[in-house]
């Protein structure tokens, strides 16, 4: 991602959000409690330097908070405010523009509901050339997740227009047919939003090894699984992230917490019956929409192989019962005196 494509990131309500969500939060927290003691520590993407201060905090040997935005004056205000200037060091850019420095731990919460935007996989690929030997990077595992779902507002209010528009028409003996060619959205309208039920199991679409150089093609199709009786108004996007083994962090449906899940759903709705959609990764943004021929995705990463085609009820109960971190205890850091 062009450095000068992420001051939007920098946006205070963004950052409010983010920090109001306690389940991210408690994953991070209890990631850094085990991991940043005596550690050399590497913030990725540090934003107002909250959580390199509290690496510091939790006994932190050395922290280096990296900020490409505004928001790297804020900071090094609270470095300085909480007087550990000695500890944790301020740096603007890019990590992948940075010399590297020897970590014992690097981590970053470039997650987003639209799975690459922020910038997740040139980041943790850079973040490996900083590890130390025995090293740690996190979040080391990205899964993407894919599932139809029903009629969405983008289709409804389609429909409604059409419908309002031939009234119009119909009312006053005016001929509309060039308004609603004028103002037909086909395609596909991307939002953000927490989804409703499921129109069929949901599956993995790629599982990454974070570091290893991954990128996802530029268009790919899959098939989906739609329930009977259902049809499909758009497909929703997930991921799960694995902060440390067996802790995932995850936006999915039902899931609570500050992102949401990205939507494209579509003006006109595809036949009842099992979905092709196409999948493009265009400038880190994932659209998704619906075609006639499927051809398989290529250059796929590591992955499930039960994850391969998502077919049973059995995958789609386990999808919505992700493994998400215990809450995490701050009292237990006063009682141990590293507070």
């Amino acid at each position: 991602m062009p450095s000068d494509d992420v001051e939007g990131f920098a946006d205070p309500w963004e950052h409010a959000r983010l920090l109001s969500d306690r389940g991210r939060n408690d994953a991070l927290l209890g990631l850094l409690s085990r991991r940043a003691p005596g550690a050399r520590v590497l913030e990725i993407g540090a934003g107002t330097g909250l959580l390199s201060c509290v690496a510091a905090r939790m006994g932190a040997a050395r922290v280096l908070a990296v900020e490409p935005t505004e928001r790297v004056h804020d900071a090094a205000r609270l470095v300085a405010v909480n007087g550990l200037g000695d500890i944790v060091y301020v740096r603007q850019g890019m990590v992948e523009d940075l010399p590297p420095e020897p970590v014992d731990l690097a981590f970053s919460e470039l997650l987003n509901a639209d799975p690459f935007t922020e910038g997740i996989l040139p980041a943790m690929d850079a973040a490996r050339a900083w590890l130390a030997p025995g090293g740690y990077a996190s979040p080391s595992r990205l899964r993407i997740w894919m599932a139809p779902v029903r009629a969405v507002p983008s289709a409804s209010e389609t429909d409604v227009a059409r419908a309002e528009m031939t009234r119009f028409g119909e009312a006053v003996g005016i001929d509309v047919e060039t308004v609603l060619e004028a103002v037909d959205p086909s395609g596909m309208y991307r939002y953000l939003d927490e989804v409703g039920p499921l129109a069929g199991p949901p599956q993995v679409i790629w599982d990454i090894a974070l570091g290893d150089g991954w990128r996802p093609p530029e268009a790919c199709t899959r098939r989906l699984k739609v329930a009977p009786g259902e049809t499909a108004g758009g497909v929703v996007v997930w991921f799960e992230a694995e902060i440390e083994p067996g802790v995932w962090l995850d936006n999915g449906p039902g899931g609570g917490g500050h992102w949401g899940q990205l939507v494209c759903g579509w003006s006109d709705a595809p036949p009842p019956g099992d979905l092709d959609v196409l999948v493009e990764v265009e400038e880190d943004e994932l659209t998704v929409r619906p075609v006639v021929t499927c051809f398989p995705c290529a250059d796929e990463p590591r992955r499930l192989t039960s994850a391969e085609v998502a077919t049973d009820q059995a995958l789609a109960e386990a999808a919505l019962r992700l493994s998400r971190p215990e809450p995490f205890d701050a009292s237990a850091l006063v009682r141990e005196g590293r507070r």
